[in-house]
């Protein structure tokens, strides 16, 4: 499979490292096919979110709340990825799978939260 799963967590990098148990900082998680990290890379390019892992394993960025949350009303950010075949699968352009939104816990954090979050490579 060629995408990204990404996890959203409500804790610093070093709170989610020492964490066992993330459960509950979890605010979203899912799978998305090429391109759907490019709303990443774009809080990146506007100074709202930093990088700090490149390798896929994962890529790590940080945010802070107010700049990502309100993107998360409607789900994930859209993308635009193209279909994919691969040896045993297709999947069809702009996927997105196994989406988790705890819309609860999205909407109780203050604007300057500190968010992890972690992009690993499916491929």
């Amino acid at each position: 499979m060629i995408g990204w799963w990404i996890v959203v967590a409500a804790q610093t990098p070093a709170e989610r490292d020492q964490t066992i148990d993330s459960k509950p900082a979890l605010l979203a998680n899912w799978e998305v096919g090429p391109g759907g990290i490019d709303w990443l890379h774009r809080l990146v390019k506007a100074g709202k979110a930093t990088q700090l892992a490149f390798s896929g394993y994962p890529n790590r960025f940080t945010a802070q709340a107010g700049d990502v949350l309100p993107m998360f009303a409607d789900g994930p950010p859209a993308h635009r990825g193209p279909a994919i075949i691969g040896d045993d699968y297709v999947m069809p352009a702009n996927w997105q799978g196994n989406v988790i939104f705890d819309h609860d816990k999205i909407g109780a954090y203050p604007p300057n939260q500190v968010l992890t979050i972690d992009a690993w490579d499916l491929s």
